[in-house]
């Protein structure tokens, strides 16, 4: 390459005055994870994702059945950027489907908020372009197919979203059944209903549901009905079926993530969370029949909390014995991952540097080097020395953020909370920090004395009522109960219900829902439960709103993270709320919390009663008695489809 094809000196430093290459908060997250963009230098700590490849590669050969792999690291080295390589790599050359775990709502029901994260990742674009799901109810199709003919045709699935976004829902239901009890032949399952959700998750129109139904969530009656399922399967009998279907067709990898979270202890038990998901990888791990298992801690977390557990439980969480140990960063890997960021930042810009490391030099990086700084080390000292050093042309720096708490607000925003929606626990936590940091604040003329979980007479928490907030209004005492209540219907959102208006038994004021409102309710929970708490008991309705709980998940997330991830104090964080609340909807700011503090208005919301439909016509299979359609589907099957 000439002189004359590289980018001018005063090009490169205009660009680099107006936009810092490594202004990114230098952190990973779970939209990292399954973001579509990942930069990845993968000579940087390459052992420890080529041992995950090299033991699934063993799995597949038929060496072993399963594997369990630890990977210690401190803070910064890279312990979810591992993760997000092994997420992507599968993406993108297939061997495997992937379930990425770090949120895990009540840890006191660890199986229960298993079922969901496991459904929600199989939720996530794969390999194909589709859904997760998507792809296992593939393999589960064209095995059910050569049930009915051995040289059936093998479809994509691209092949089977298409057919069934064609389909009428009559076709639909007869396909969904037909296949279940084709491939029931082919393999013997406890519960069949959860071979006939898999299916649903083909239709466009179905699969979000079938996706719920198959997270534990509880559909309407009518829903279900329409879908010809239980309202609800929550059990860790599902998870272990989910599983060893899986197993017939693919890899399965689950990762689990944000062990370190300092103060998750579980009241009960007096255990830490990465000591509870330690004995939920035992029990993944002696029932899953084709996978690895990886957990991602710092090493006092390995050394201090799951050594000390029962040999049986820590070396199902690690099965070579010690953890893989994430490395520091040298000179060489400093320059690799330098020159990696700089290029793709110069590509965007369009221009060609003389050296890739430009503005650094060779020296700098060499001496950074020396310290052995962690990878986010590296990038913090690169955006806060990424000056040019020689500058004769005009520009404009953009204004960077400086304070940490907002840098990693900010970085937290930026995740897609779609998929938190329906966790009410986690959403619940979230609100209920908010409150706390409004502490000897009068918000509505409520002065906030207390926010506690502990909700029961004898300060025992609940599995409705999630917190209260204790405070006083002119003088007379204020007790708000507040539930969040996400559930479709059924008996999770009536009993919650039944419980917000049981002002005695919990030392209540006021109760309070809190449900998007999108999420109707039937006209007779409305007139047992809705209408004597707002009516007679002085009770309140709140909207979730999207845009109003974003921030609260966010801070929350920061607050959990602040010395493992953010390296942030509390005090930090709530002077961070107390300056920006107003900018950034968070404290006395947020809408949310004011609306739950405010007097209530004894109005019952209209827009948010819908009648259950009728159910959707039987399809025509139902004249046929159990079994003539067990004789005929068979038969019928592949003439549908071809």
């Amino acid at each position: 390459m000439t002189n004359s094809s590289f980018s001018s000196i005063e090009d490169l430093n205009v660009a680099l005055l107006n936009q810092n290459p490594f202004a990114k908060p230098p952190f990973l997250n779970a939209g990292d994870v399954w973001g579509q963009e990942f930069f990845d230098v993968e000579t940087i700590n390459a052992h420890a994702s080529d041992a995950v490849f090299q033991a699934l590669a063993q799995i597949r050969a038929g060496h072993y059945k399963t594997s369990s792999i630890a990977i210690t690291a401190q803070d910064g080295t890279g312990k979810t950027h591992i993760i997000s390589r092994i997420r992507h790599r599968l993406q993108e050359h297939g061997g495997g489907l992937f379930v990425y775990a770090n949120k895990y709502g009540n840890i006191n029901q660890i199986k229960q908020g298993f079922q969901r994260i496991l459904a929600e990742s199989l939720g996530k674009i794969g390999r194909d372009g589709v859904r997760q799901w998507q792809e296992l109810a593939t393999a589960m199709a064209n095995n059910a197919l050569k049930v009915s003919k051995p040289n059936a045709k093998v479809y994509s699935p691209q092949e089977l979203l298409e057919k069934f976004k064609a389909g009428t829902p009559q076709q639909l239901k007869k396909w969904v059944k037909d296949l279940t009890k084709a491939f029931l032949q082919a393999k013997s399952v406890n519960d069949p209903d959860i071979v006939k959700a898999i299916f649903w998750t083909l239709s466009d129109e179905q699969s979000l549901y079938a996706i719920k139904w198959l997270e534990g969530q509880e559909l309407a009656k009518y829903k279900a009905d329409e879908l010809e399922l239980p309202t609800q399967c929550q059990s860790f009998e599902a998870v272990l079926q989910i599983l060893d279907l899986i197993s017939e067709y693919k890899e399965l990898v689950i990762c689990f993530d944000e062990l370190d979270t300092p103060d998750a202890y579980d009241d009960i038990s007096g255990l830490h969370i990465s000591q509870i998901v330690a004995g939920l990888i035992k029990d993944l791990f002696q029932n899953l029949n084709r996978g690895l298992i990886l957990s991602v801690m710092m090493p006092p977390q390995w050394s201090n909390k799951i050594k000390q557990l029962p040999g049986g439980v820590f070396t199902k969480v690690s099965v070579q014995g010690n953890p893989i140990d994430l490395k520091y960063m040298d000179s060489e890997s400093i320059i690799n991952l330098v020159s990696f960021w700089l290029d793709k930042y110069y590509e965007r810009q369009n221009l060609i540097p003389h050296e890739p490391i430009y503005p650094f030099t060779q020296i700098q990086l060499s001496e950074l080097g020396k310290g052995k700084p962690t990878a986010r080390e590296v990038l913090k000292w690169c955006k806060e020395n990424c000056n040019p050093p020689i500058f004769t042309g005009e520009g404009t720096k953009n204004p960077e953020i400086s304070n940490p708490v907002e840098l990693a607000f900010v970085k937290e925003l930026e995740e897609d909370i779609g998929i938190y929606l329906e966790d009410n626990y986690l959403l619940a936590d979230a609100i209920l920090f908010g409150f706390q940091s409004l502490i000897g604040q009068t918000v509505e003329r409520v002065t906030v004395q207390e926010a506690t979980d502990k909700v029961k007479k004898r300060g025992g928490k609940d599995d409705y009522i999630n917190f209260k907030v204790i405070g006083k209004d002119n003088g007379k005492d204020v007790i708000i109960g507040v539930a969040v209540l996400q559930y479709a219907g059924g008996k999770g959102l009536g009993s919650g219900l039944k419980r917000l208006n049981d002002y005695q038994t919990f030392n209540l004021t006021r109760g309070c829902l809190v449900r998007s409102q999108s999420k109707k309710i039937t006209s007779y929970m409305e007139q047992k439960y809705l209408v004597p708490l707002i009516k007679q008991q002085g009770g309140e309705y709140v909207p979730l709103k999207e845009d109003e709980i974003k921030p609260l998940l966010a801070i929350r997330a920061v607050y959990q993270k602040r010395e493992v991830d953010y390296g942030v104090s509390e005090e930090q964080i709530f002077n961070f709320i107390a300056e920006k609340g107003a900018e950034k909807m968070l404290g006395a700011s947020n809408p949310l919390l004011r609306e739950i503090l405010s007097d209530p208005s004894y109005e019952v919301p209209t827009d948010l009663i819908e009648d259950e439909p009728v159910a959707v016509a039987e399809s025509i299979m139902d004249d046929l008695s159990e079994s003539e359609e067990l004789d005929k589907s068979c038969d019928n099957l592949l003439s549908e489809f071809n």
